[in-house]
């Protein structure tokens, strides 16, 4: 057999890439670092129900138990806090490759309302004093209504007070010194992205 059909052959072995489908490991992935389906339902935008039966469906296809399920939460089992790591630096590889070729799709920069309550609490320039935040945020307007959130005009608010809505994700953040909390507010599937985790990191530092 020539190198090319060997190269071939084996491209064509369904065992090469014999990977669960990706909804087991990114619901499994959320679930762990929350231990919880339920905020990983809130970060992931479904029900806590659809997270759990995602992460089954995962542990029977790859035959080994992922979690304890206790009445309080979860915890990881050996496997799977073995797994996680890999996991989690998969996905990170893949969010990479994704930008690489499409920066518009998942690299799109964050649209930011801030409270004019608290405005003068965060850093002077904000966000444009750090360069780090310079990938992750396009503009910020003076602003606390909820509703362009709904609309997709923003991708999350700076807000003084807790919004009380339960189908949005809110984070309180304590800068740095501070005393006072205010609240970092977005849809659920955006509340674990990688811009929402860079502002939050940035801003508690």
């Amino acid at each position: 057999m020539t190198a090319r059909a060997a190269a071939i052959d084996t491209a064509a072995d369904p065992m090469t890439y014999r990977i669960p489908s990706l909804e087991g490991p990114k619901a499994f992935e959320a679930a762990a670092r929350h231990l919880s389906f339920k905020a990983a339902a809130a970060e992931l935008g479904v029900t806590a129900g659809a997270v759990s039966q995602q992460v089954k469906r995962l542990e029977m296809s790859l035959g080994i138990s992922l979690f304890r399920r206790l009445p309080q939460g979860l915890l990881l089992t050996r496997e799977g806090a073995a797994y996680l790591p890999d996991v989690s630096r998969a996905f990170d590889v893949l969010t990479d490759a994704t930008e690489a070729v499409a920066p518009a799709l998942n690299g799109r920069k964050s649209s930011i309302g801030v409270d004019p309550v608290i405005a003068n609490r965060l850093p002077k320039g904000w966000p444009r004093h750090s360069t780090e935040l310079e990938p992750y945020v396009r503009e910020t307007r003076p602003m606390d209504d909820v509703e362009l959130i709904w609309s997709n005009e923003l991708d999350a608010l700076l807000l003084a007070a807790k919004t009380r809505q339960g189908a949005l994700a809110e984070r309180a953040v304590c800068l740095s010194g501070a005393t006072t909390s205010f609240y970092f507010v977005t849809r659920p599937g955006l509340a674990e992205c990688r811009q929402s985790r860079a502002i939050l990191e940035a801003l508690e530092s």
